[in-house]
């Protein structure tokens, strides 16, 4: 008996009507166009910062380079210093995303398994929250840090990281799908709640985990102003507050330099871990 394979939402026995089948290159043809809105903008940098200052400032503009140096990839990195803000932004990010899964998790496992006495106020809570504007929350944590005595320090980043809301409920609604059997059965052989949050729920969850991170590693990786208000320390600075600086120091064509080795680490963290995104429900299942 043959079997109708699913496409997404749409199965193959369906594509097969002239009306689906319409509405399914329509489909294509929009995220085509999406595609290349999103990817114009990074290709045009990329072409620009292969091109002197000469052939970058002509009118009319040239699409290719005349002359292709990719050997201006390298000045650029040791004459602007980029590799120390590379570094403090590997640092200041990856503690963002380990604050972010290990806390926001626990607190999604807790409103999802554990559920304690006013776990559905807290949770009512969380939603009103999340409607505050986050520029609205900017001062009030500015000045409280600053009167921390945090100041040129990556533990504000990270203590914000591990206190999401969104991730919180991404956490809780993922969790929500684990079967009850497995956690039970992991307390009854004497599992505690911590054992079982590290051993048994974050290895099913690892598409949530991945999501987690891909948010987490891209936003920290590009945010400018709060670590521009918090951090004067120059070898602390992250990536985008050396972009900010350079753009008076280097010419046109090598600041295109510098944009792109900056878009390389997230583009490659998504590219390594969307499949993980993609897989989606699959990976949370029960393993037989």
């Amino acid at each position: 008996m043959s079997k109708n394979k699913a496409n997404g939402m749409i199965l193959d026995v369906e594509r097969r009507q002239p009306k689906i089948k319409l509405v399914y290159m329509f489909i294509y043809a929009v995220l085509i166009l999406v595609s290349i809105t999103i990817l114009l903008p990074i290709i045009w940098i990329l072409l620009s910062s292969l091109k002197d200052t000469k052939e970058f400032l002509q009118v009319p503009p040239t699409l290719l380079p005349k002359n292709w140096d990719f050997g201006k990839f390298i000045d650029v990195w040791h004459k602007s210093a980029i590799d120390t803000a590379y570094l403090s932004t590997i640092i200041l990010v990856s503690g963002e995303v380990i604050c972010s899964i290990v806390l926001n998790g626990l607190v999604g496992y807790a409103l999802s398994r554990l559920k304690p006495k006013g776990s559905k106020l807290v949770f009512i809570c969380i939603l009103w929250l999340m409607m505050i504007p986050h520029n609205l929350s900017m001062v009030p944590k500015f000045i409280s840090f600053i009167g921390l005595g945090l100041a040129d320090s990556y533990l504000p980043f990270w203590m914000m990281a591990g206190c999401n809301l969104f991730h919180v409920l991404l956490f809780k609604d993922f969790f929500d799908t684990i079967p009850k059997a497995l956690i039970e059965a992991a307390r009854i052989d004497g599992c505690s709640e911590l054992g079982i949050f590290m051993k048994i729920v974050l290895p099913l969850s690892k598409p949530i985990v991945m999501t987690n991170a891909i948010f987490t590693f891209t936003g920290g990786w590009g945010e400018f102003l709060f670590p521009y208000l918090m951090i004067k320390d120059t070898a602390m600075q992250p990536i985008a507050i050396k972009l900010f600086t350079l753009k008076e120091v280097l010419p046109v064509d090598e600041y295109m330099v510098a944009l792109i080795l900056a878009i390389v680490p997230p583009l490659l963290v998504f590219c390594f871990l969307q499949k993980y995104v993609l897989d989606g429900m699959e990976a949370g299942g029960v393993k037989e």
